[in-house]
């Protein structure tokens, strides 16, 4: 599990936890980007022991880390971090693992719509093998069908696997989505689905 480039994190300043990104990972040490400007005032000093925090999952870790440098005049926040990642958060929407038939493409109207099957669902997000790399904030038009519905939606790319493995002959990169414009409908009719394939694997387990 390792920090990727332009992935959202959320760090631990003065008892106050502040939104960022990540610009790019060395080693052991991660760049993060300015706080916003409301919130400069907030940027650590060098040798201050800080918390960042990221989401992977609809699971929230955090790991320690010690500022190594800020560097100006951005400022860019250089942390290095010390010991293993811990969850703090676990997921609050169920998870199930279910191959649906799945589209997904760029937002733009013209956008070619690429076809996949689903690895896990939640009311708040999916999991899908991509036929491309895509990257960290990419938002996605998804069409999933839901049973006898299709559900056309739009979500975030908040995780993408640094490597790429074989499925069918063809290379894939495990890609999981946030769901970032749902309907109402549409993600009540998801939880019940998801309790409904609960249900049954919890009957085929006993």
């Amino acid at each position: 599990m390792a920090l990727e480039m332009n992935q959202p994190v959320q760090l631990v300043l003065q008892r106050r936890v502040v939104r960022s990104r990540v610009i790019r990972t060395m080693k052991h040490e991660v760049y993060i980007d300015a706080l916003r400007d409301e919130e400069m005032e907030l940027t650590p000093l060098i040798g201050d022991k800080i918390a960042v925090r990221w989401a992977e999952d609809d699971v929230l870790y955090q790991q320690i880390g010690r500022v190594s440098e800020v560097l100006d005049p951005i400022p860019i926040i250089v942390v290095r971090l010390e010991g293993p990642p811990r969850v703090v958060e676990f997921r609050q929407a169920t998870r199930v693992r279910v191959g649906l038939p799945l589209e997904y493409g760029l937002l733009r109207p013209d956008s070619e719509m690429l076809v996949t099957t689903t690895m896990d669902i939640s009311s708040t997000g999916l999991r899908f093998p991509a036929a491309v790399k895509l990257w960290m904030g990419l938002e996605l038009r998804l069409r999933v069908r839901v049973e006898q519905r299709i559900l056309e939606v739009t979500g975030k790319v908040v995780r993408v696997a640094p490597k790429a493995r074989e499925l069918r002959g063809r290379q894939s990169w495990e890609t999981a989505v946030q769901f970032t414009k749902i309907t109402p409908g549409d993600r009540k009719l998801l939880e019940q689905f998801v309790r409904r394939q609960q249900s049954r694997l919890q009957i085929g387990r006993s």
